[in-house]
């Protein structure tokens, strides 16, 4: 069974450096350890930059800044962060068609799991994932497509109990701040960065 898990509570992520401080918490060497991650529409450099720099161009710089999921495998089900990587990046795919998405994959708990970041601002449209019964049910059930590849049958959900900023987070470092390019080219910036690449690491 795999276990789906999301970060956005009440409260949470609204803080300007929100995508700063996850991304720098999920990127953690000491979690990524066989340093399976990935991403699509975001420079490997810079991914919160990447992110902030939609975000400002679509003028949505306030509200909730990310959206974060957790998807966790039980020992006994799944074992080999190899596979979790694969999984871990047809999700980003998906995801990353309208949204610029990062992804790693945690090793330092016994059950292995992978966290996903996106940005809450579409590159193609400049919509906002609202994460609304639709648009979360939808995401389920690709979710439960792809893990049925890979024989796993039952996906269960666990809502977030936690509010506020991230905890025990450590402080992000600073990142220099770029201008804004026009809408167009921001798009095509960000779908040259959707093509499919090697998911450890980043080669663009």
């Amino acid at each position: 069974m795999a276990i789906l898990k999301t970060g956005n509570g009440n409260g949470n992520y609204f803080n300007e450096d929100a995508k700063e401080l996850l991304i720098h918490y999920i990127l953690r060497p000491d979690k990524v350890v066989h340093g399976y991650f990935g991403g699509v529409g975001v420079d490997p450099l810079c991914p919160a930059e990447s992110m902030e720099l939609v975000s400002e161009q679509f003028r949505k710089q306030d509200g909730v800044q990310l959206r974060h999921f957790i998807v966790s495998f039980t020992p006994y089900e799944l074992a080999d962060p190899a596979v979790v990587n694969e999984i871990a990046q047809q999700v980003t795919m998906y995801i990353g068609h309208d949204y610029q998405t990062l992804y790693a994959v945690h090793e330092d708990k016994p059950c292995l799991h992978f966290h996903l970041v996106q940005n809450s601002v579409s590159y193609r449209t400049g919509a906002r994932y609202r994460g609304t019964k639709q648009e979360f049910y939808a995401r389920q059930r690709a979710l439960k497509g792809i893990l049925e590849q890979y024989g796993i049958y039952k996906l269960s959900y666990a809502a977030n109990k936690h509010k506020g900023r991230p905890r025990n987070v450590p402080e992000a470092p600073q990142i220099s701040r770029a201008n804004p390019n026009s809408s167009s080219v921001l798009k095509q910036n960000c779908l040259n960065l959707t093509n499919p690449f090697d998911f450890k690491g980043f080669t663009g």
